[in-house]
C-alpha cells in the first residue's frame, strides 16, 4: 500500500469512528432516560425521550453516510495510484536497447575471437620462418644464442621465444565456452549481492574468475618471469 492509500485510509477510518461515536453516544442518551423513566423519574419527559431518539436514529445515518464516504475516499485513492502507476509505466523507456545490448556483446566476442586468431597467424609464421632459418629447438630462453638472433623455437611444445619473452598460440575457440562461464559466474556474483555486507565478498569471488580468463588470455605471451607483457 503507497503512502497516499495508507493516509486516505487512516483518514476514512478516523472519520468512521467518530461518526459512529457520536451515534453510540446518541442511542445511550436515548437508553439513559427510558431507563429514568422505568425508575420512576417523573421529570423525564415525552418530548425529551423523542428527542434523544431522534437524535440517535440522525447520528446513525451520519454515521452510515461517513462509511459510504469513507470507502468511496478509499476507492478513489487507490484509482489515484493505480493512474499514477500507469502513467509510470507508460512513460518508461529503455535506457538502451537491449538489441544493441546484445549486439555489443557478439561485437566484444567476435574482437575477442580474432585478437587470438591473428595472435595465432602470427606466431605460426613465426615458427616457420625460424624452421627456414634453421633455428634450434631449445628448453628455454636461457638456451639461446647470439648467433640465432636469441630466437628459439620450443623443444617440446609448440612454444616460441624471443629474448626474454615467449610465445605460443591460444586455443581460443575450444577455450571460449569455459572462459564464457566463469565471466557468467563473476556475473551472477555481483548480480546476487550487489550491495550490502556480502557484496565484497560477492566482488572477490567475480574478480577471481575475471582473474582466470586474463590469466588464459595471457598465456599466448609472457616474459621469462611470467609476467604479461
Amino acid at each position: 500500500m503507497t503512502a497516499h492509500l495508507t493516509a486516505a485510509h487512516a483518514a476514512a477510518e478516523t472519520d468512521v469512528a467518530t461518526a459512529v461515536q457520536e451515534a453510540d453516544e446518541a442511542a445511550a442518551l436515548a437508553a439513559a432516560l427510558e431507563e429514568r423513566v422505568r425508575n420512576g423519574d417523573d421529570t423525564v419527559t415525552p418530548e425529551q425521550i423523542a428527542n434523544a431518539r431522534e437524535l440517535g436514529t440522525f447520528a446513525q445515518l451520519r454515521a452510515e453516510a461517513t462509511r459510504r464516504k469513507a470507502e468511496n475516499a478509499k476507492r478513489e485513492a487507490r484509482l489515484a495510484d493505480l493512474a499514477s502507476l500507469k502513467a509510470d509505466i507508460d512513460a518508461y523507456t529503455q535506457a538502451t536497447d537491449p538489441d544493441q545490448l546484445v549486439d555489443d556483446l557478439f561485437n566484444a566476442l567476435l574482437a575477442y575471437t580474432q585478437h587470438f586468431a591473428d595472435h595465432n597467424t602470427r606466431v605460426n609464421q613465426w615458427r616457420a620462418r625460424m624452421t627456414a632459418l634453421d633455428v634450434p629447438k631449445v628448453h628455454s630462453p636461457a638456451d639461446l644464442q647470439a648467433e640465432h638472433a636469441h630466437l628459439g623455437r620450443g623443444n617440446h611444445s609448440d612454444q616460441l621465444f624471443a629474448g626474454d619473452s615467449v610465445y605460443a598460440t591460444v586455443n581460443h575457440i575450444s577455450n571460449l565456452p569455459y572462459h564464457l562461464e566463469q565471466l557468467g559466474i563473476a556475473v551472477k556474483y555481483l548480480a546476487a549481492h550487489p550491495t550490502g555486507s556480502r557484496h565484497a565478498q560477492a566482488k572477490a569471488n567475480a574478480q577471481e574468475r575475471i582473474n582466470k580468463v586474463k590469466a588464459a588470455a595471457r598465456s599466448g605471451f609472457r616474459t621469462q618471469k611470467g609476467q604479461s607483457a
